[in-house]
């Protein structure tokens, strides 16, 4: 697999850690973002193939951010994946209603984790 980049927004450093290990395991170059405010800036200065979001980030929510994304001519199409530690079964139908590509609750089961950021961020590269 190819050095491809991905962007994961996370407030808690617990979580970039472990999200970012997983993600650099399957050789992903990964940037960091503590807030949706600071995702949206890197979102604008780079390109990704993806993004990880946390939904209970300080600020802007994981939802607004998504909104966001979703609203901008060069950044709809992006893969967004929800990540959440406030898990409930309303909240998944939720998130995945309003277009995140897919969602995990916390901990994150590696192999489904990893299993969908191939199929939703590698496939697609090509």
């Amino acid at each position: 697999m190819s050095q491809l980049p991905i962007l994961v927004i996370e407030d808690d450093p617990d979580g970039q850690f472990v999200i970012a290990r997983m993600l650099k395991q399957v050789q992903l170059e990964v940037t960091l973002a503590a807030s949706a405010e600071e995702g949206w800036e890197r979102l604008l200065e780079s390109s990704y193939a993806g993004v990880i979001i946390d939904l209970a980030l300080p600020g802007k929510d994981g939802f607004q951010l998504l909104a966001q994304i979703r609203s901008h001519p060069t950044l709809r199409r992006l893969k967004c994946v929800a990540v959440t530690a406030y898990h409930t079964p309303m909240l998944k139908h939720n998130a995945l209603e309003v277009g995140f590509d897919a969602y995990f609750a916390k901990p994150i089961n590696r192999t489904l984790f990893l299993g969908a950021i191939e199929e939703l961020i590698f496939q697609n590269q090509y």
